[in-house]
């Protein structure tokens, strides 16, 4: 029986009986981040800080919050980012409330930045620790979790994971979407950074932000080299088959506005039908609620 089915074992009695997890089960802890406006770019062509823009964004939250509610497997800590003159001026609080009536799910609100000594913290609380990054307006697949949290039994040390293949929603239609960035990172939905504690609490902090998701295996070697670590090619998978997530594409996104330049979003011209995937399936693996023109 490997080392996750074990954990999971033990939690799940542990659950049960309502007692503290036995001496000795430090396992897994499984943190999920998603940015809100952390930063402000001149490329961006709204105010971040116009508390009437933000009250336009908070409903696209809802994408990745009810596919994270739809996971198979819910062990893990949703946390939202943000700038910190959210959380110093009260015209910003209607935000926290907004969000935590619209999931299930705990949330928790921090800073940006103070990611990493949550992440340092729990090194000396768990075996290993998953941070894995999200943006809030897109959906990834029901077993995302489950996917990321298995990977500890193929991580040695370190081990940067993730996606490329899947689906772009724009202007009502669905389009496959697929690129694997010539093999050196992922699609930045639920990559994720999987560290084994007593390794990981040797390196710099880091967040899985702090590399750009489509070099990461690049920028994660010359961050191991640097600090006299060896860096193996185990170190970087991915998966190439799985259609594990929905790129949500609207007038408001950022890298529209960086690299289209104010363009407007164009239907594809070959969208998928239903002969393709179905409505029932896109709700019921990545709690996909939005009505679209070719599939039913």
């Amino acid at each position: 029986m490997d080392y996750f089915t074990t954990w999971r074992m033990q939690r799940l009695v542990d659950e049960v009986l309502n007692r503290e997890p036995m001496a000795g089960i430090k396992a897994v802890k499984h943190f999920v981040f998603s940015r809100f406006f952390t930063w402000r770019t001149s490329s961006y062509p709204y105010d971040i800080f116009d508390p009437d823009f933000l009250s336009t964004q908070l409903p696209l939250t809802k994408n990745m919050l009810k596919s994270l509610e739809n996971q198979t497997n819910k062990d893990f800590e949703m946390i939202f980012l943000f700038h910190a003159k959210v959380f110093d001026d009260p015209k910003y609080e209607f935000i926290f409330s907004a969000l935590r009536d619209s999931t299930t799910l705990p949330l928790k609100f921090m800073r940006r930045g103070e990611e990493k000594l949550l992440i340092k913290e729990a090194f000396n609380e768990y075996d290993f620790v998953i941070q894995t990054r999200m943006d809030f307006d897109d959906f990834v697949f029901k077993d995302a979790v489950e996917d990321a949290q298995r990977k500890i039994n193929e991580c040695e040390n370190l081990l940067a994971w993730g996606y490329w293949r899947g689906y772009r929603y724009i202007c009502k239609e669905l389009v496959r979407d697929y690129n694997n960035w010539k093999e050196e990172g992922h699609h930045s939905i639920f990559q994720s950074l999987i560290m084994k504690s007593s390794y990981a609490k040797n390196l710099p902090p880091v967040s899985v932000f702090d590399i750009g998701h489509y070099i990461l295996k690049l920028e994660l070697k010359k961050l191991l080299e640097k600090n006299s670590f060896e860096f193996s090619e185990n170190m970087f998978q991915q998966d190439a088959s799985t259609n594990a997530y929905i790129y949500f594409k609207h007038e408001f996104s950022a890298d529209r506005a960086l690299r289209l330049h104010g363009a407007p979003l164009v239907p594809p011209k070959k969208p998928l039908t239903t002969a393709d995937i179905t409505r029932k399936e896109l709700e019921e693996e990545f709690g996909f609620f939005y009505d679209l023109n070719s599939i039913e």
